[in-house]
């Protein structure tokens, strides 16, 4: 069967860690299971079926839509996924501020940047295995998009990484409407699954007064506390992935920010997850518009308006507490530059 190739790029590191919690290659099965993450969300939104893949009763010929592409017991997957990319690991640590409670003990955190970037793009090729219909060919297209358009790939998504660009798609259907009669129908209600009719999404334009190189050089960015004697910044790593990378590691910033706009610690942890794990809350790392400007992304799944509203409407005075050290503040403006829900996306897809 023919492949179909989409050439992404990585505006922030894309990871797809072993479970020794390395990242030492980009691997095919995290990219999958990251597309099916979304394609689930998608697929709900529409009306359709999407297990959880933890409590599936899906077996053999009897499976959901996203089972029918993506696999399941007794049902293999439709395609085959390859990558090939020329890629540098880039590593950063970043320490916390204050000291948190961890097994009774109080520490300081530490935050990595770890993932892979790229000089150039990264080929994602799709070779089909069995029939794959135009509906399914449209669904992953839309899957796609949302991803590239508002979203993130991979993992730890809740901590920055994640953002791409697609740079060129040649899948089949880019253009076909999503057929609705073709999605099977269930009375069952997947449970604290997320939906995309329950998402919303944000962009954000973070503009300084000044270069960024220039107050990367200053040291003005907040990376740890005064007395936090066992970190020691390496601002020659800021200086490289901002240059070489064109992001700033500032998600943990972000993030830190928008977690104090909820005051109660048990919705807290529901909301925004133990560090950074169970999170509805997905924050990516400052990505480069200009010299001055950052453009970064804050979205999520069931969280409640007054929250939302929080995270739109006062991320500008948060951030100028929490992004710089010694009281500089070199922040111009946080402006909301564009804001979606899901219903408006499944809306474009009818």
């Amino acid at each position: 069967m023919k492949e179909f190739t989409i050439l992404i790029k990585p505006l922030t590191p894309i990871w797809t860690g072993d479970a020794e919690r390395k990242n030492t290659t980009l691997r095919e099965t995290g990219i999958i299971g990251s597309l099916r993450w979304w394609y689930e969300a998608l697929i709900r939104g529409l009306g359709g079926t999407a297990c959880d893949p933890t409590k599936t009763d899906c077996k053999d010929d009897l499976h959901c839509d996203a089972c029918e592409l993506f696999g399941g017991t007794g049902w293999a997957r439709k395609f085959r996924l390859e990558i090939n990319f020329s890629t540098t690991i880039s590593e950063l640590s970043i320490g916390t501020r204050e000291k948190r409670k961890v097994r009774k003990n109080w520490i300081y955190l530490k935050r990595n940047v770890a993932g892979f970037m790229s000089d150039g793009s990264i080929a994602l090729t799709f070779i089909p295995l069995r029939g794959i219909s135009e509906n399914e060919w449209s669904l992953l297209n839309a899957t796609l998009n949302v991803i590239g358009d508002y979203g993130a790939i991979g993992a730890h998504t809740s901590q920055g990484n994640g953002v791409i660009k697609i740079v060129e798609n040649n899948l089949p259907e880019q253009m076909h409407k999503i057929n609705f009669s073709e999605l099977k129908k269930s009375d069952k209600d997947v449970n604290n699954s997320p939906n995309l009719k329950n998402y919303f999404f944000y962009k954000f334009h973070l503009k300084f007064k000044e270069d960024i190189s220039g107050i990367i050089k200053e040291n003005a960015f907040w990376t740890h506390n005064s007395d936090h004697r066992d970190f020691i910044d390496n601002w020659n790593n800021w200086d490289t992935l901002w240059k070489n990378y064109h992001f700033l590691p500032i998600a943990f910033h972000i993030r830190d920010a928008a977690r104090h706009f909820e005051g109660n610690r048990n919705n807290r942890h529901e909301i925004f997850g133990v560090l950074g794990n169970g999170s509805k809350v997905f924050v990516s790392h400052g990505y480069k518009i200009d010299e001055k400007t950052v453009e970064f992304r804050v979205w999520g799944y069931d969280v409640y308006d007054s929250l939302k509203n929080n995270i739109k409407n006062k991320l500008n005075n948060e951030l100028k507490q929490k992004l710089f050290s010694d009281g500089k503040d070199a922040l111009e403006i946080c402006k909301l530059k564009e804001e979606k829900s899901g219903e408006e996306l499944l809306v474009g897809f009818k």
